[in-house]
């Protein structure tokens, strides 16, 4: 009987735990850029008509609460890669494993 040996697998574990790391600096760094502009625009509305204000003051509210909801996703992107690197390396050593096992077995036959 002419059998292949199993596969390897192969996961990046480290890119991506690098990959959450620079999700968490991104949010953090968004998160700076968001608070300066909620410093910015707490004042009042610099339109003179009153028609107007209002509308644009809603339309300013809305862009930060989404700038805040980005900033609030890119840090749970960054953890999440952090927590699937940590997955990632459980899964390379579970691999390594039955690769040995595998590979064993395939000379045996």
């Amino acid at each position: 009987m002419n059998r292949m040996p199993p596969p390897e697998v192969t996961i990046d574990a480290h890119g991506r735990y690098s990959s959450g790391r620079r999700f968490g600096v991104l949010a953090e760094e968004y998160g700076q850029f968001v608070a300066g502009l909620r410093e910015h625009w707490d004042g009042e509305c610099p339109l003179p008509y009153e028609e107007f204000a209002e509308p644009y003051s809603e339309l300013r509210h809305g862009l930060l609460e989404d700038c805040e909801e980005l900033g609030t996703t890119l840090l749970g992107i960054g953890e999440g890669q952090i927590v699937m690197s940590v997955r990632n390396i459980e899964t390379e050593q579970a691999n390594t494993l039955n690769a040995l096992r595998l590979g064993k077995e395939w000379a045996e036959t």
